[in-house]
């Protein structure tokens, strides 16, 4: 059995950012990806990174992520990310990111959707990309280990103590175990219940099975800049740098200071859902930053973006719910003051209170970055302090998977037919008429037993292939089989917000209840609701207050 100091479950950017200060904490780490080394999902984000680099403090940055989150966020947290994340720029900017540049030579700040100032740094069209190869790179810098193609199967614990993760080495095809002091859960939300291929959901099931609870899974980000009939999403920065929003009958969509990429992705919704992007006047010294945007969408539609309007609609980029964590990454358990011991998250897995009920601009490469160093860095200095413990947990998980999994290798069969791309077609097309831009009890209640029908479905669905090297259909009935369990407890959260707030609007009941609903909502495997108290200062008062 192997051991290490910590294991980390994503090779994401926030995975890979919780590895490094894990690793310059002293601590022995792996990182652990689903997928090849590399394909991490970053060509999934809607703008760069947010920072207030030319702003005297961050308070205006606070303030607008605290609006743009309609006040779901956790203050405090919001306070300490805003002000933690100028250091991490001049850390990237060190470690070579080409960011945009001023006529001073610093990185320029840029406007963007949901902030007052200008604030977002890019690198053009492909900002995430760029910075998860500068990660990529300090991860091999460092000798940080990493497995691609390692799908984790199964969370092991004793006490609420976390004691390692059971996984498939399909590249093997064997189960194998990793004992770890410190488990940090860094891979994605749910957003492939809408949109398939957006990454894995394995954290988050493999934690709802092993008793956690998620948090505020009724909400979502949106981006408005999607080509209908590609998986490809154009960058919001690009309506900062000249492109334009116009109906189809030519009539600008206006864009306000307040208005965030949840906001317009509703108003392009209200008008039918589809509006056109007319990046035809591009700033000339915004052109070559958007040079690659124009080839990649020139491949997937034909149409040239410096001389046609592309046709755009909205796209749900990323779930905001996730594993509830305070501001060391920890995952905790019911309340602020309990924690599942060596547990941690980061990235899209995590909610860590700062977007509230929705990202604006930059907001999600600012919690990738910040987050994921906050919970490496306190894995690495706890692991330093404690042994390692839950052997036999371990071995237990290891018996259990193993004969799941042999369960559905003797039932494989070539005569049996796949109905996997089905169901999951059934599941995304149940989320996203029933937990879209609006909701009711009555349908959410619908899209409940919907659910449990399917996940009935999945439960019964056989393999046609029982080899387990590389064996993609029997990963992907495991994966949809843990998003279908995430994606009904986010319905019990959704039915539970008996109010219209940020991304979650209800048809049946349209106000905003701040005396009642100012809280988050956590469900648990068995579909039980509770309530995590909001964050506001040390102090206990509110650094914002609220606003109807």
């Amino acid at each position: 059995m192997e051991a290490w100091d910590v294991v980390v479950v994503g090779a994401t950017i926030a995975g890979m950012r919780a590895a490094i200060s894990a690793h310059d904490d002293g601590a022995n780490v792996v990182i652990l990806s689903a997928h090849g080394l590399g394909n991490s999902g970053s060509d999934n984000y809607s703008s760069g990174v947010a920072a207030s680099l030319n702003e005297s403090n961050s308070i205006s940055h606070r303030d607008d992520t605290i609006k743009g989150g309609d006040w779901l966020n956790d203050q405090d947290i919001v306070f300490k990310r805003t002000s933690l994340i100028n250091k991490h720029i001049a850390e990237l900017d060190q470690w070579g990111l080409n960011f945009r540049r001023s006529l001073s030579g610093a990185p320029e700040s840029e406007k963007a959707l949901g902030h007052k100032s200008p604030r977002v740094l890019t690198t053009g069209y492909s900002t995430a990309r760029e910075i998860q190869h500068i990660l990529e790179e300090q991860c091999i810098r460092r000798n940080i280990m990493r497995r691609g193609d390692w799908l984790a199967l199964s969370l092991s614990g004793s006490k609420n103590q976390v004691t390692g993760v059971v996984g498939l080495d399909m590249i093997e095809g064997t189960v194998e175990s990793l004992q770890a002091k410190a488990v940090i859960i860094a891979d994605n939300g749910f957003e492939n219940a809408w949109n398939p291929g957006h990454g894995t959901s394995r954290g988050l099931s493999i934690a709802l099975d092993a008793g956690c609870q998620l948090r505020d899974l009724e909400f979502i980000s949106w981006n408005p800049l999607g080509i209908p009939d590609t998986e490809l999403s154009v960058t919001v920065d690009i309506l900062q740098n000249g492109g334009k929003l116009t109906t189809s009958s030519g009539e600008e969509i206006k864009i306000s200071p307040d208005t965030t990429p949840n906001n317009l992705a509703y108003e392009i919704n209200n008008i039918g859902g589809i509006a056109l992007l007319d990046a035809t006047s591009l700033n000339k010294n915004a052109v070559k930053w958007y040079s690659g945007l124009s080839r990649e969408v020139k491949n997937r539609t034909g149409l040239l973006m410096s001389e046609q309007l592309i046709p755009v609609s909205p796209r749900v980029e990323q779930t905001v719910g996730g594993l509830p964590v305070d501001e060391h990454g920890r995952v905790v358990k019911g309340n602020w003051d309990t924690w599942y011991t060596g547990l941690y998250s980061a990235g899209g897995a995590s909610c860590s209170g700062l977007n509230g009920t929705g990202i604006i601009a930059g907001n999600r490469l600012m919690e990738d970055l910040i987050g994921g160093s906050s919970a490496g860095m306190h894995a690495g200095k706890w692991v330093k302090n404690n042994d390692f413990s839950g052997t036999k947990s371990l071995e237990d998980a290891m018996f259990s998977v193993q004969a799941n999994i042999a369960n559905l290798i003797s039932n494989a069969s070539v005569n049996n037919s796949s109905n996997v791309s089905k169901t999951h077609s059934k599941l995304c097309k149940i989320i996203t008429s029933k937990m879209g831009f609006e909701r009711s009890l009555e349908g959410l209640e619908e899209a409940a037993i919907s659910l449990e029908n399917l996940e009935r479905e999945i439960v019964e669905e056989n393999l046609i292939d029982n080899n387990m090297i590389m064996n993609t259909n029997l990963t992907e009935i495991i994966e949809l089989r843990g998003l279908i369990s995430v994606t009904r407890a986010s319905i019990v959260a959704a039915i539970s917000r008996a109010e219209s707030r940020g991304s979650h609007q209800r048809t049946d009941i349209q106000e905003k209840l701040n005396d009642t609903m100012l809280k988050h909502t956590l469900v648990d495997s068995t579909l039980q609701i509770n309530w995590l108290p909001l964050r506001k200062s040390a102090s206990g008062t509110w650094i914002l207050t609220p606003s109807n």
